[in-house]
């Protein structure tokens, strides 16, 4: 668990052979929220020290942005533990939730909504995953600045606690097919992404980026 940034902790496992490396992030705001669950295992593994980050406060909101394991396949474990937890994701994960063993509070948006809570002011964008064009969804927390990208912003490397400088508009217009494979989706997302103005970028794989 590292600090990568104020208030943002970072969760990671490196994987040597693919040269890849997965994170979940916690956001110790007020109230909290966790940006992908991991797998189960590694939902469980990384529980402890949440619980040792928030101490007496409650994981008010776990974010997925798309159905894949790296995103969702904890959400139980963290159910269980908090069981007012809320997730915020799109409607296709809202639907298939309960195939990961969730049953608790669901909030379904696309990416034109905001959702507004104490410190938390998150502004969605839709986010059409490589997985089959799949409806998901990414965020920026517009009081901090910190933008979560999933999978879009991806880079290979060892990215554990790792942070690089690149301009906002150059991380957007690198998003290439890999990505997103229709081109009108791609580019919507990139227009109104260029609107945007984070701080920081957290990524779902790779080096998180300092925007500049």
């Amino acid at each position: 668990m590292i600090e990568i940034a104020k208030k943002l902790y970072q969760f990671s496992i490196y994987i040597p052979p693919m040269d890849f490396t997965i994170h979940q992030y916690l956001y110790a705001s007020n109230p909290s929220i966790l940006f992908a669950a991991g797998t189960a295992g590694q939902a469980k593994y990384i529980l402890p020290e949440i619980k040792e980050i928030l101490g007496e406060r409650e994981l008010k909101y776990i974010f997925v942005s798309h159905m894949e394991s790296d995103e969702a396949g904890g959400i139980s474990v963290f159910k269980k533990e908090y069981p007012n937890v809320t997730v915020i994701c799109g409607n296709l994960a809202a639907r298939e939730l309960g195939g990961y063993g969730y049953d608790g509070n669901v909030i379904a948006k696309c990416g034109e909504d905001i959702i507004e809570d104490g410190e938390l002011k998150l502004r969605l964008f839709d986010y059409p995953a490589e997985v089959h064009n799949q409806d998901g969804i990414v965020c920026l927390e517009e009081n901090s600045g910190i933008f979560y990208s999933a999978d879009l912003m991806l880079r290979y490397g060892n990215g554990v606690g790792n942070v690089i400088k690149s301009a906002w508009s150059d991380e957007v217009e690198a998003i290439n097919e890999d990505r997103i494979k229709d081109d009108k989706q791609r580019e919507k997302l990139q227009s109104r992404l260029l609107k945007a103005n984070p701080k920081f970028i957290a990524v779902g794989h790779g080096y998180c980026v300092e925007c500049i």
